[in-house]
């Protein structure tokens, strides 16, 4: 089924290609990068204390099988606090680009829109950010019960962590996310 725009949409996504086309882009290039930008508009993002650069939302956990799924919203050109992995996970990039930093800040790692990586628990410290546009990224986090996300302070230091327990506790108190339309 085709989504339809308003004719407010339809005029303002006219209008930005033929603006980006006046300042020398490709008309074509320009047109996709319109076209490819993700309607967040029915999205509740949420933040937590201490992390700048990022929102979030929980779109599902489940204690039995030691999931996590979340989408991830990553500020451009800007990036979160150092953290570790503790837990297996998928990535897969629904806008922007997620740009990954070492500990140093040195750029290691740059994933586009519509990459999809999966990575086991443990790893570096490191920072995440977005490009130069927003990064919207789904991850599913899987196959513990304890800690999935160890953030870290200017020294290396635990600063906290997310495990299950505090992502059933986030997602309890976020917003009821838009519920599907059943026709008929």
């Amino acid at each position: 089924m085709m989504n339809k725009m308003t004719r407010r949409e339809g005029l303002a996504t006219i209008g930005t290609t033929v603006a980006a086309v006046a300042l020398g882009a490709n008309a074509s290039n320009a047109a996709t990068q319109v076209a490819a930008a993700f309607d967040q508009s029915n999205i509740k993002w949420n933040t937590l204390d201490g992390i700048e650069h990022l929102w979030y939302h929980v779109l599902n956990v489940d204690r039995d099988l030691k999931v996590v799924d979340l989408l991830l919203k990553f500020a451009a050109n800007e990036k979160v606090v150092p953290h570790k992995h503790h837990a297996d996970y998928s990535t897969f990039i629904i806008q922007g680009e997620l740009r990954l930093y070492d500990a140093e800040g040195e750029l290691t790692e740059v994933r586009p829109t519509a990459s999809f990586v999966q990575k086991s628990a443990g790893g570096a410290p490191h920072t995440e950010g977005g490009g130069d546009a927003d990064c919207i990224a789904w991850f599913s986090n899987k196959g513990t019960d304890g800690v999935i996300y160890e953030i870290l302070g200017p020294d290396g230091e635990t600063l906290g962590t997310l495990g299950l327990p505090e992502f059933e506790a986030l997602m309890q108190a976020q917003d009821e996310p838009v519920q599907p339309i059943i026709p008929g």
